[in-house]
């Protein structure tokens, strides 16, 4: 095989592992061994599931009466991170001494408001920028804030040009559309593992890959109530169906196929070759933000610029 066939050619992976609830340290170690095992199968790049390094907010559909959600509350904003920041600097420790690229959500804080954030890394452990949550769905919105869009990217890296989305921006068209813009090759998808999303999350990502000719990596989590530690609050309700999770994990191709899952029931790292050669095969009969574009019919418009609650203006440099 020559060296450009062997570039274009080669091993991703989804971590389907259960969290380790709102214990910074020893998610942080659990992450690292993800990273290793996955690398040790010869990945080039990791994709962990939403929110992963702290675990989903499963809680947040408890009553915010009930004085549990405020129990959460505090302990999920106790471990959520800085970015940048002592944590993410070892995870890039853990990806640069494994080299290998990593797409992992976590909660991140900045100031007191918390965001469900995706964070890349590339293979030599360099922070290559960061994606915040655009829309929180449903209880989520009583767990984060919104992402303001400038963060969207994609970034070349070993693996091919690299983005993802989180979760149900799955669902938003015009997200979408400007990965494809970006040429991502390589998407990275974070999920919950809820049994009652697998319906959906078949049909978003399989669009995804077809619409935007190119891999998706889904990640997604197992979960129950009895792998929450015992330093976490209980659930008053007892209602054991709020923390099932059962995994879903998978890689796709660009012509919609499975590669390798759907995988249920069991955590393992989920790994598929992938072949870059095979994007352009897909956008010569199909490229939505190219050939099969019709920018004199629709435009799609980024509003790509960073937007803080407050602006500075001042007579040499007036801001509005």
């Amino acid at each position: 095989m020559n060296k450009q066939a062997s570039d274009q050619k080669f091993k991703v992976a989804a971590v389907q592992w259960a969290p380790v609830f709102h214990d910074l340290e020893a998610g942080l170690e659990k992450a690292a061994k993800a990273i290793n095992e996955a690398a040790a199968t010869g990945a080039r790049l990791v994709v962990f599931p939403e929110v992963w390094l702290q675990g989903y907010p499963y809680w947040a559909s408890i009553s915010t009466r009930d004085p549990v959600f405020g129990e959460w509350y505090r302990l999920l904003k106790h471990n959520a991170v800085e970015i940048p920041g002592p944590q993410i600097a070892r995870l890039g420790e853990a990806a640069g001494s494994a080299g290998i690229n990593v797409a992992i959500s976590l909660h991140e804080r900045a100031g007191e408001t918390l965001y469900n954030t995706m964070v890349y890394l590339s293979a030599s452990g360099e922070l290559l920028g960061t994606h915040r949550k655009l829309m929180p769905t449903v209880t989520e919105r009583l767990v984060w804030g919104m992402g303001d869009g400038s963060d969207l990217a994609a970034y070349d890296t070993s693996a091919g040009r690299l983005g993802g989305l989180l979760c149900f921006e799955h669902q938003m068209a015009p997200a979408r559309y400007l990965l494809a813009n970006l040429g991502t090759q390589v998407h990275a998808s974070p999920w919950p593992g809820f049994a009652f999303l697998d319906g959906v999350i078949d049909a978003s990502t399989r669009q995804l890959a077809h619409e935007n000719g190119c891999f998706v990596v889904v990640a997604r989590e197992l979960m129950s109530m009895d792998r929450v530690g015992p330093h976490c609050p209980p659930d008053p309700t007892g209602d054991a169906g709020r923390w099932e999770a059962h995994g879903g994990s998978a890689i796709i191709a660009p012509d919609g196929r499975y590669l390798a899952g759907p995988v249920f029931g069991e955590e393992t790292i989920v790994t598929a070759e992938i072949d870059l050669g095979l994007i352009a095969d897909a956008k010569g009969m199909f490229d939505t933000a190219g050939h099969y574009a019709r920018p004199d019919v629709f435009q799609l418009v980024w509003h790509s610029q960073a937007k803080p609650a407050v602006l500075k203006s001042t007579e040499d440099d007036p801001a509005i």
